[in-house]
């Protein structure tokens, strides 16, 4: 029974996490190399009309380490830009 996973652990291959998998991997290529974008300019990049879950999605990316944030100033008030992360030895030109 050590080997049984633990009743309150979810299991990998429910439809919600394959979506939100799903979601993030179609950020991750479609997002421009070296742009900033907000959280609405990527849902409308990708299709998505909800950016609420866009935003959780990007959240997890940039606590996964494949994305980065900061804050700046929109037309609204603060916004959060997001882009890929790039580690500064893979931005030198050759």
């Amino acid at each position: 029974m050590s080997s049984l996973r633990p009743l309150t652990e979810r299991a990998s291959n429910d439809p919600q996490r394959m979506r939100a998998r799903k979601t993030e991997a179609e950020i991750l290529a479609r997002m421009p190399p070296r742009a900033w974008l907000s959280c609405t300019a990527v849902s409308r990049l990708i299709g998505v009309p909800d950016d609420r879950r866009i935003r959780a999605r990007l959240d997890y990316l940039v606590r996964d380490g494949k994305l980065e944030r900061k804050r700046d100033r929109g037309v609204h008030g603060p916004v959060y830009l997001f882009r890929i992360f790039r580690a500064e030895s893979s931005s030198v030109q050759y």
